[in-house]
Formats: structure tokens, sequence, C-alpha cells
């Protein structure tokens, strides 16, 4: 009886351990979130001809923090660096769609 209650706890931890793992990848990783940031500045400056982010492009993205909205949104704060050396406190929304993440919105933070 004591043999089969230690091997109930170790299935029992088995199993919880890979859950445990999956809610890690909830988020994406700061390099993907740079890179999802700076593709999108990118659209938009040829979108947006008059904008600062046509005539001076994203040079830098650097995350400062990542928080999880729900299950497939985040909320991601950053610096962007652009090429004439402004820096720029974004705040920006990424959805987790069925491919991959996807740019929702942006807004200057400062």
């Amino acid at each position: 009886m004591k043999i089969r209650k230690e091997i109930a706890a170790i299935v029992v931890a088995a199993m919880m351990f890979p859950a445990m793992g999956a809610s890690c990848a909830r988020q994406p990783s700061s390099a993907r979130s740079e890179k999802i940031i700076k593709s999108h500045f990118k659209k938009y400056g040829k979108k947006f001809k008059q904008s600062d982010y046509n005539s001076n492009p994203v040079e830098k993205v650097e995350v400062i923090s990542q928080q999880e909205i729900h299950k497939k949104l985040v909320a991601i704060e950053a610096f962007i660096t652009l090429k004439d050396g402004t820096v720029k406190l974004i705040h920006a929304t990424v959805e987790r769609g069925p491919v991959g993440w996807r740019f929702v919105s942006w807004e200057n933070a400062g």
C-alpha cells in the first residue's frame, strides 16, 4: 500500500510538470516582441508618408515589460529608437493568432 501511494504521487507530479511549462509559452519572447514591433513600424512608415516613422525608421526596439492581459492578449511596454536618435516610449498590444503573434494596437506613452 505504501508503494502504491508513492507511485501515485510520482505519477501526479509527472502529469503536472508539463502543465506548468505550458503557461510560460503564453507570451512572446522579448526577441519576438522586438521583431513584431519593428516590423509594424516599418509598415506604418510606408503607409503614412508624413509620419516620423517614414523619414526616420526604427533602428532599435528595447522591450521593458510584458504583461498578459488574458490568454491570447499581451501588453508590451517598449522603447523604440529612431534613425535620428529620438527615443520614444510606446505601449503595444499583441494577440496570439492561429499562426503566430499579431500586432493589434499601440500608443505613445511619453
